[in-house]
């Protein structure tokens, strides 16, 4: 019988099919759930075609946690400036902003936070800076402007990074269904809200000991 004849390897921009494969493919059945030999199937290469331009899949998953961290980061430092001079303004359009990328874009999301991307990476440590970057400028801003108590700003830090991803979560998965919540935009100036409530009280004293610091 004739030999079916080998895929080829040339595909025009293969790094990029690459790519926009695997995001299919996360967000099909998540990181972990393909190889690149799968991959190269679905792209119509052959199986070594993806080898010379990734040593592996842990380095596709790395490039795409970069690629998504600096997506992110677009996205957020768009809302931002969309948002005006208002703190509170402004703190509700980042934080949407970084919900919607997730439900948007949930290849990036999930490739950004996968257990196989190598987090010491420079491009992963220089789009993850340049994100998280701009939440340490916004804090910076708020505390000069009284908005926030004085000190040291990674517990502000901690606790908005942990609403945003916790929240994307949930709305990605549809947890909040069973609540009657559908609005993305809603949800989220609502926890956020309540949460920039809280930060706005000095984090570093005890309610009884300091009292809201937001400006009328």
């Amino acid at each position: 019988m004739p030999r079916r004849p080998p895929r080829p390897y040339h595909h025009g921009d293969l790094p990029r099919a690459l790519r926009e494969g695997a995001l299919a493919l996360i967000e099909e059945r998540g990181p972990m759930g393909f190889t690149l030999r799968e991959l190269a199937r679905r792209v119509g290469v052959s199986h070594a075609a993806p080898y010379r331009h990734f040593a592996d899949k842990r380095a596709l998953l790395t490039a795409l946690s970069a690629e998504g961290a600096h997506r992110l980061a677009d996205a957020v430092e768009a809302a931002l400036a969309a948002a005006g001079p208002d703190l509170r303004a402004r703190f509700l359009a980042g934080a949407h902003a970084y919900v919607r990328f997730a439900i948007d874009h949930p290849g990036y999301f999930q490739a950004m936070f996968a257990a196989d991307a190598d987090p010491n990476d420079p491009a992963v440590v220089a789009g993850r800076e340049r994100s998280v970057g701009l939440l340490y400028r916004y804090i910076a801003e708020a505390q000069a402007a009284g908005y926030f108590g004085e000190g040291e700003p990674l517990p502000c830090v901690i606790s908005a990074f942990a609403m945003h991803q916790g929240l994307a979560v949930l709305v990605m998965s549809g947890a909040l269904a069973p609540f009657g919540l559908s609005d993305v935009r809603a949800v989220s100036d609502l926890v956020h809200g309540r949460l920039l409530d809280g930060l706005a009280r000095d984090p570093w004293k005890t309610p009884a000991e300091g009292e809201p610091r937001v400006k009328a």
